[in-house]
């Protein structure tokens, strides 16, 4: 059963409780950006902005080693986060050479639905360091960050997913695609 599930998309859209929840659902191991990068922050600390980003490109470079590592083994893979094309690419790559299927599931929502859920969580939810180095909670920053990660690709076999409310989480028909794929 040589399946990787991409979860990936705009920020806030609970892409982090579903993989946890198709992670139980499915029987595969899941492995999420903010829980690795929680990690790095803690044992190697960041000082500013830049150093932040660093530990996303180390974080992200440690979950494609994670997957290129359990890929030998054949076993059934979901990897969560705000992926780049580039990342997503060279995820590809691996699950290529290693006769992987991969679906990525895209989570998209109303930006300002989106950008208030962000701001709660920054504000409600004493939320990990790591998270507050950016201006994100700038109606415009957050918008032009959200759109410019929207324009880029997503190669190969997709599902997008309307993220607005949490109610795909629960969606019956949208579970059963992801269990027919991860068979």
């Amino acid at each position: 059963m040589r399946r990787l599930l991409l979860i990936t998309g705009d920020l806030a859209t609970g892409k982090t409780t579903f993989s946890n929840l198709l992670s139980a659902r499915c029987g595969a191991a899941v492995f999420q950006k903010d829980r690795i990068k929680e990690t790095l922050g803690d044992e190697i600390g960041f000082r500013d902005r830049a150093e932040n980003k660093r530990l996303s490109v180390a974080t992200v470079a440690l979950m494609t080693q994670i997957f290129s590592s359990l890929a030998v083994c054949g076993v059934p893979v979901i990897l969560e986060a705000n992926f780049r094309e580039n990342e997503l690419k060279k995820l590809h790559e691996i699950a290529d050479k290693s006769g992987y299927r991969v679906l990525t599931l895209v989570l998209r929502g109303d930006l300002d639905v989106l950008f208030e859920r962000y701001c709660h969580r920054m504000r409600e939810e004493n939320r990990h360091p790591v998270h507050l180095s950016a201006p994100l909670h700038v109606q415009e920053e957050f918008r032009r960050y959200v759109l410019d990660a929207r324009r880029e690709a997503v190669p190969g076999e997709t599902i997008g997913i309307d993220a607005t409310d949490f109610s795909y989480q629960t969606d019956e028909a949208l579970l059963e695609k992801i269990d027919a794929f991860m068979r």
